[in-house]
């Protein structure tokens, strides 16, 4: 199969998010593309020509990939995490909401009101947004990385008659010989297996643009709605900041599992039931983040950055409006 006819399904869809994912490219750089470090690649290379399919057994080759990948993944994360962190500020703005109450003194009161109730409802939609963010950007992630290692090692369980050894499946499967990340293949159907891929890689970027501008909407709105009744002169504690947390958290989690999977690939139920490649790869992706085993892990995730931001807060009764404006250094964990 040639790579043009490979691609044919995927058309509609790249046509429909091409903006988003261009976008994401430029945002997510080379990370994403889970390319090996120069070390690895080094290491990859030191394994010998002699460890071929016969001799090497599956399960070291299996575990190996994983391991490898797994490592590449993170590293791609954290690369991620300053710019993530950097849009989650610029969304959630509670620096220059104060800036301007301090420097505003002529203010009307109930402008004043009307600021800090912004500052309260930001401050907190920040915390649960880094939480949501950072926990499914590393789900989607692992998952992905996952789902591209388990290839490989299909590709090493039934390698094509053209790869004679280790050395040529791990260079032909991850281009590192390429001059770049698009190199050329010389074989069509190798062709066609990197173009999904690197397609594959491409559209989980929708994430970082769209994806997050619509997770981090849902979270200001659901900040908003249960920090009303938080006035700004109540004396609150890291509990009460705890509740007020996972007030936020039980709504937003109780959203189906596909909310967070069209966050990263928005398919059609015919795209999902479709033969192209791309397809194939993005279709196990949403189906493994709308599995009760990731649900999850995203919940653990997200509990742990919350009860990281809570062990930053006083623990003696605090007014409120006093205790906002440290939430922007509580963010910085």
């Amino acid at each position: 199969m040639c790579f043009r006819s490979a691609m044919s399904g995927v058309w509609e869809f790249i046509k429909r998010h091409k903006g988003k994912i261009i976008a994401g490219g430029v945002l997510i750089g080379g990370a994403t593309a889970y390319a090996l470090q120069a070390k690895q690649r080094a290491h990859i290379f030191e394994l010998s020509d002699s460890y071929t399919q016969d001799n090497l057994k599956v399960e070291l080759r299996r575990r190996y990939v994983f391991d490898t990948n797994q490592r590449a993944c993170d590293k791609s994360i954290t690369d991620l995490i300053g710019e993530l962190k950097t849009r989650i500020q610029l969304r959630f703005d509670v620096e220059s909401l104060i800036t301007k109450l301090k420097e505003s003194t002529d203010l009307p009161v109930d402008a004043k009101v009307e600021l800090w109730d912004k500052v309260k409802a930001l401050s907190i939609a920040r915390i649960v947004g880094v939480a949501y963010c950072y926990s499914l950007l590393t789900v989607t992630m692992k998952a992905q990385i996952s789902i591209l290692a388990a290839d490989v090692c299909a590709q090493f369980e039934n390698p094509p008659p053209q790869l004679s050894s280790l050395k040529t499946r791990v260079v032909d499967y991850f281009e590192l010989d390429s001059p770049s990340t698009f190199g050329t293949l010389e074989s069509n159907d190798s062709s066609a297996v990197a173009g999904s891929r690197r397609i594959f890689v491409q559209c989980t970027q929708y994430f970082l643009t769209s994806g997050i501008a619509k997770l981090l909407q849902c979270v200001e709105d659901t900040c908003k709605d249960v920090s009303s009744t938080l006035l700004l002169t109540d004396e609150v504690t890291s509990d009460r900041m705890r509740e007020v947390f996972e007030a936020a958290d039980r709504i937003i989690s109780r959203k189906e599992s596909n909310f967070f999977s069209d966050l990263v690939a928005p398919l059609t139920e015919s795209e999902k039931g479709s033969n192209d490649g791309v397809m194939q790869l993005l279709t196990r992706l949403v189906k493994s983040i709308e599995s009760e085993k990731c649900r999850e892990t995203l919940s653990s995730l997200i509990d742990f950055y919350l009860t990281a931001a809570v062990h930053k807060m006083p623990t003696d009764p605090i007014v409120l409006a006093k205790l906002l404006p440290s939430f922007p250094d509580i963010f910085d964990f």
